[in-house]
């Protein structure tokens, strides 16, 4: 079953903002379904929505722009009537020539706990010192030179989606939240990791996080659609924004702290003068959602990254923006991009694994990087612009130093600490 969902559904369903806020990262997030109701009920393959969306009882029919058959959904159904269950094993320790080597043995642990852990989030420290890694319910602390665990974070509900560091380094952001229920951000000390707060008030998984460069303002976007700009201090909300009609997926702010941008599923990006929110731009020549948006360049030249493979390169001005400074492509759909602390590098991973680095006026490709062997879902560029970090869905974190454009690390992130470290 496994290969088939991840063949067929985890493009839009176990990413970091996931289709209809059904996300497939884990199975009691499959049985749980999203909006439309409980996905599979075990033991009883027609009570939930899985099976009816597969089938066109329910539409859209899924997968979108394709059908599976139905002798495959037949056995989909058996393994649903049979429990639905999780075939218990033991993971292989991931092994990875000349780059990171296991060295000792695995302790005895749940096979819950061995399995891969999704890399949804990434984040350098300021210093470019240590890399923030968003996994399931956990924030882990990595020295980016070998790739072991410095530290672990608990507090988030589910699985994190986005990591955001406060300007003076001391206060790291971390999204969450519960599909159908409720969305959060957890609030650490960077140097205790201690939680420090909770910024609650969305009603579904909040999907990014970014902080205003003067550190007074945080702002999030959400399943629910809508942006919340709260107050460092306070921790509460001063302003909802709801210009969009479909999943927020991104926000940022610009370096100079001039402009705020949110870039949704609705296929549009926003521009908002940072000072009072009130709107500057709308850009809607995207053909599919915008999954990340990101300023460059002193904060006048805005990325817009898109699932229709393209990235779109804009000078931010008032008023009507029809045509981008330029355009960039991927062969596939573009998951997530993040821009370098100055607006100098931009990074982005895509669908067909591939990783790309421009500069930050999208003129130059600077490298393109095909080393991970699945679906990109997080995507980082340290604050020095000397390394560069991707992590995907099986689990896999790696990690480039930007002069030689060789992998420093490469390490599968796992539920559970307790595992062997690599080294170089």
């Amino acid at each position: 079953i496994l290969p088939l969902l991840k063949a067929q559904c985890f493009s839009c369903h176990a990413n970091a903002t996931p289709a209809s806020g059904y996300a497939l990262f884990s199975r009691d997030l499959l049985l749980a379904g999203g909006r439309h109701g409980v996905a599979v009920v075990p033991g009883k393959s027609g009570s939930g929505t899985f099976i009816k969306y597969l089938t066109g009882e329910l539409k859209p029919k899924m997968p979108p722009g394709g059908a599976i058959d139905l002798e495959t959904i037949s056995i989909i159904k058996k393994w649903i009537d049979e429990g639905a269950k999780v075939d218990s094993m033991i993971a292989p320790v991931p092994t990875t020539a000349s780059k990171s080597v296991v060295t000792s043995k695995v302790k005895d642990l749940p096979a819950s706990e061995l399995l891969p852990a999704p890399v949804t989030a990434l984040m350098f420290q300021p210093d470019g010192k240590r890399l923030y890694v968003g996994g399931y319910k956990t924030v882990r602390i990595i020295n980016p030179e070998d790739g072991t665990v410095v530290k672990s974070l608990a507090g988030p509900v589910n699985q994190v989606t986005s990591i955001a560091i406060s300007p003076n380094g001391k206060v790291l952001a971390a999204s969450s939240g519960l599909p159908g229920v409720s969305g959060e951000v957890v609030l650490f000390d960077s140097n205790s990791g201690e939680i420090i707060g909770r910024l609650n008030g969305h009603d579904e998984v909040v999907t990014s996080v970014a902080w205003k460069p003067d550190g007074t303002e945080l702002a999030t976007g959400a399943l629910d659609k809508t942006v919340r700009i709260w107050d460092a201090n306070s921790f509460r909300a001063k302003r909802i924004i709801k210009d969009h009609v479909d999943v927020v997926n991104s926000v940022a702010y610009s370096q100079n702290g001039k402009y705020f941008a949110s870039g949704s599923a609705d296929r549009t990006a926003k521009v908002y003068d940072a000072s009072d929110y009130s709107r500057v731009t709308t850009i809607t020549i995207h053909q599919e959602g915008i999954s990340s948006v990101a300023f460059a360049v002193k904060g006048d030249i805005l990325w817009t990254i898109s699932q229709d493979k393209s990235a779109r390169i804009w000078q931010v001005k008032k008023g009507t923006i029809e045509n981008p400074l330029r355009a960039q492509y991927e062969g596939d759909q573009i998951n997530v991009g993040a821009a370098s602390s100055d607006g100098s590098m931009l990074i982005w991973g895509a669908a067909n694994h591939s990783v790309r680095i421009y500069n930050g006026e999208g003129t130059n490709l600077l490298k393109e990087l095909k080393e991970i062997g699945d679906w990109i879902s997080a995507v980082a560029v340290s604050t020095n612009n000397q390394s560069v970090a991707a992590g995907a869905q099986d689990g896999s974190l790696h990690i480039w130093d930007t002069k030689t454009w060789k992998e420093r690390a490469v390490v599968t992130m796992r539920r559970s600490d307790q595992l062997p470290k690599p080294v170089k």
